[in-house]
């Protein structure tokens, strides 16, 4: 800006100068070139310093104005940083969704079970096919299909009649946890017949707290210095033995082993109830009388249906025991008739215990629920 207002003063001095060189009384403006002495007339020197006057303020006029205009221009600044006083800023990105492959987990492998043994049950005194056949959770049909030759109506005492094994319970389809059986044996007796046969009498408690059935015992039969001579196997009468009751077992033996002097049991099969399905225990015995007449008893009372639905196929079974405690023999009993809720009706039953002298009995009931 300084050097422009330079120009302008020098040039508004030239011209004043040159202006006052042309004398108005000669009429001619005096000027020198190269030595010589030109004599040029004022007027028309006067046109030209003006024309050059006016063209050297234009162009000093343009350049100021262009100056102005680089001068005006805002230059864009660059921000700078600001400093971070104690805050660290971090740019968070977006969170990655974790991907994780897994294999499924294959079914179990359906695993071939063993088909379970058929069981050899010999006729007792007072067995009918209908009562095994309730007694072990089989029916009639099933009983004559694997005895052919078997007459329901002359059934005799000793007789082996082939039973089908007790159905079990699959493990991965029955709800809730798995209960261990708490199965004890009490007393096992051997009592000799007149004809040299052997009868096997005793009973099991179940110290659990659930139902537990299909109880199954084994009978080692052993000689005086423990030698195993043999075994046998039985199923408890009772198919359903509630928690802290009992129910017996026995088996007759037609030609005991040569040296048999002792017995060892152990409980093989079994398991926790884990539903009664059509099954119930609500039937009860009331004014119950034991008759003994020399080596045969009696018992009489009346059955009770203390549930909330219509029964039938009630069986009866009644263990007796003597003096000591040993069981000498059970006789079971069924009355298919219905019974009504609430109803009640006479029974009688008698039996002639193998095992001896009778002084006390226990009774226990099971009946089919009847569907309407």
């Amino acid at each position: 800006m300084a050097s422009i207002a330079r120009r302008k003063a020098a040039l508004v001095t030239i011209v004043e100068q040159h202006w006052a060189n042309c004398s108005p009384v000669a009429g001619s403006w005096l000027f020198v070139f190269e030595g010589a002495v030109y004599y040029t007339p004022c007027l028309v020197m006067r046109r030209l310093i003006l024309f050059f006057a006016i063209g050297s303020l234009l162009l000093t006029g343009c350049r100021q104005g262009g100056q102005a205009a680089v001068a005006t221009a805002v230059p864009v600044a660059t921000p700078s940083p600001t400093p971070q006083i104690g805050v660290s800023f971090a740019t968070r990105a977006a969170p990655a969704a974790a991907v994780v492959q897994t294999t499924p987990t294959p079914l179990p492998t359906a695993t071939a079970t063993p088909s379970p043994t058929p069981i050899i049950y010999q006729i007792a005194s007072g067995d009918t096919l209908l009562g095994i056949a309730i007694q072990r959770g089989t029916t009639v049909e099933e009983i004559l299909a694997l005895n052919p030759g078997i007459v329901p109506e002359n059934l005799q005492i000793g007789q082996p009649v082939v039973l089908p094994p007790p159905p079990t319970v699959n493990p991965l389809l029955a709800p809730g946890t798995a209960v261990p059986l708490q199965i004890t044996v009490n007393k096992i007796h051997a009592y000799q017949t007149p004809v040299g046969s052997l009868w096997l009498l005793g009973e099991v408690t179940n110290e659990g707290e659930t139902a537990v059935e299909n109880i199954q015992v084994e009978i080692g039969l052993l000689a005086a210095d423990g030698r195993l001579l043999g075994s046998v196997t039985a199923w408890v009468a009772t198919a359903i033995i509630p928690a802290g009751e009992r129910g017996p077992f026995g088996l007759l033996i037609n030609e005991p082993p040569s040296g048999f002097a002792q017995t060892n049991v152990a409980v093989i099969g079994g398991q926790a109830v884990v539903e009664l399905g059509t099954r119930t225990l609500d039937v009860g015995v009331a004014d119950v009388h034991l008759d003994i007449h020399d080596e045969r008893v009696g018992l009489t009372g009346q059955l009770q249906n203390n549930g909330e639905t219509a029964v039938t196929n009630v069986q009866l079974t009644a263990t007796f025991y003597d003096a000591q405690g040993n069981v000498t023999g059970f006789q079971q009993q069924v009355m298919v008739d219905a019974l009504g809720v609430g109803e009640e009706r006479p029974f009688s039953l008698e039996a002639a215990p193998p095992g001896g002298a009778t002084v006390a009995y226990t009774l226990h009931t099971e009946a089919q629920i009847l569907n309407n």
